[in-house]
């Protein structure tokens, strides 16, 4: 089944809130019959969604109405507050917001971002080959490009190369990387490590500045000189004045 598109989601609630107007034209003078009949409303505003208490795993994942989403690993064993929204869900710790996504329909289904499990599974990357979600750790085609190239030019490291290429992208940029990877396939280079590193700008180190090289003008004291001694003369007038 083909997934509704934020325009078909859009035209689809425009369509719905006509037919509602639509409708309730018709019911308009039996609503005005019953409205001296209503009760007040509430003084406070009632909750638009559900709050769950869960655990999440040591895959960091939480599973909620049955489906699987992946949190920040620094979370692993830790219980947060999953508010279950219509359209998605927020994921709460210590009274703050950490993450939002789209709620997920059905179950069985998962929704893994590499960046939450990557620092995870560096850790121990032989457990990267029966990973349950591996297929949601190849963010684009190239990437399982250089996965699939890692497996059969050097099978002893590709699971630890390939996740330390993950890790690139999550830390440094995922856009920088693939285009490190699109290159080397251009070029029929290797896409190990090594050589996409290479490929990659050099960045400063975090917390460095990098400084602006220009041309030092040399400093004229004369009109130090100057201010210092309309000072003076001003110190002068006003201790005369007293």
């Amino acid at each position: 089944m083909a997934v509704a598109t934020r325009a078909s989601r859009d035209e689809y609630t425009e369509f719905l809130a006509r037919l509602m107007h639509r409708r309730n034209r018709l019911r308009r003078a039996r609503f005005h019959e019953e409205v001296p009949s209503l009760r007040p409303l509430p003084q406070r505003r009632l909750e638009d969604h559900t709050a769950e208490q869960i655990k999440v795993t040591r895959q960091s994942t939480v599973m909620v109405r049955g489906n699987f989403y992946s949190v920040p690993s620094q979370l692993i064993g830790e219980r947060v507050e999953i508010r279950v929204f219509a359209e998605e869900l927020e994921v709460w710790y210590a009274s703050q917001m950490i993450q939002r996504m789209p709620r997920l329909r059905g179950a069985g289904k998962h929704q893994i971002n590499y960046r939450h499990v990557i620092h995870s599974l560096v850790r121990k990357p032989g457990a990267f080959a029966h990973y349950r979600y591996q297929q949601s750790l190849f963010p684009r085609l190239i990437f399982r490009v250089a996965y699939d190239w890692l497996r059969e030019h050097c099978p002893d490291s590709a699971d630890r190369q390939y996740l330390t290429l993950l890790e690139l992208a999550a830390v440094q940029s995922e856009e920088l990387v693939a285009e490190a990877l699109r290159e080397a396939v251009e070029c029929g280079a290797a896409l190990d490590c090594a050589a996409v590193r290479e490929r990659l700008p050099q960045r400063p180190p975090p917390g460095m500045v990098t400084p602006l090289l220009g041309e030092v003008q040399p400093i004229k004291l004369l009109a130090y000189d100057a201010l210092l001694a309309v000072e003076a003369a001003r110190a002068r007038a006003e201790e005369e004045a007293a």
